[in-house]
């Protein structure tokens, strides 16, 4: 399992989100778990995302 797959795991869990519970989840939840893995996806430099001012970083490494 990759670190990304790891971290989009714990997410559902935290949030109470699984396969087979998806259809009837709260909407708030679904919305949340999304903004969560856009957010993620854009600070590793997958998608664009929100800047930061004064943030220079660069996307975070995948591995150690």
């Amino acid at each position: 399992m990759t670190e990304l797959e790891g971290w989009l795991a714990r997410q559902a869990r935290e949030l109470g989100l699984n396969a087979l519970n998806v259809e009837d989840a709260d909407p708030e939840v679904l919305r949340a778990y999304c903004a969560a893995v856009l957010n993620e996806l854009a600070a590793r430099g997958l998608l664009p995302g929100p800047e930061q001012i004064g943030c220079h970083a660069a996307a975070r490494r995948t591995a150690n």
